[in-house]
């Protein structure tokens, strides 16, 4: 056979495989951690936030509350400090956490990422953001549990659609400050 051999028959045919990505849709909706006390004077402080709901499922079912964790975007902290723990979820913020993971989901009574954080990798790839890698960590130790969590995600969001979530949740945020 010589090298110009062409495809039997009279067509050819041309296969082209493409990748299609579903976009998830990002939803943030109110959601209550219901405060308790129990005899003896200790208590779980009731907090007010909103969860990060993934194509109509609830990420904080999924991973927070199980942690009795609540979203970073909690109405019962500091406005300044889940301002800015919303902006580290488009990237334009510093992460506090090592290895430039974004906390998700903080510690119920404190916020403090020292008592533990469900965290993800979070990477911007083009007009989408997709959310990875979700993890268990603090900010004094350098082990992330991530093999409980890896039935979680990947999430690949449409940038916009994404960036417009957040923006109303800092106008949440400010309104809920505003009628307190």
């Amino acid at each position: 056979m010589d090298g110009n051999a062409v495809l039997p028959g009279p067509c050819h045919i041309i296969v082209i495989l493409a990748t299609v990505i579903m976009a998830s849709v990002l939803e943030l909706l109110p959601a209550t951690r219901i405060g308790v006390k129990y005899p003896g004077g200790v208590f779980k402080s009731e907090r007010h936030f909103l969860d990060f709901v993934i194509d109509g499922e609830s990420l904080w079912e999924k991973v927070g509350k199980p942690r009795d964790t609540v979203s970073v975007i909690c109405f019962d902290y500091s406005r300044e400090e889940t301002v800015q723990a919303v902006n580290r979820l488009p990237l334009t913020e510093k992460s506090v956490v090592p290895g430039d993971r974004r906390p998700l989901f903080i510690c119920s009574e404190c916020g403090d990422i020292g008592c533990g954080a469900v965290t993800a990798f979070l990477v911007r790839e083009g007009e989408s953001i997709v959310w990875k890698d979700f993890g268990f960590e603090n900010n004094y130790e350098q082990n992330i549990r991530l093999k409980e969590y890896k039935h979680i995600g990947p999430y690949t969001f449409n940038w916009k659609q994404y960036e417009s979530a957040l923006l109303q949740a800092v106008d949440n945020l400010k309104q809920a400050q505003h009628s307190r």
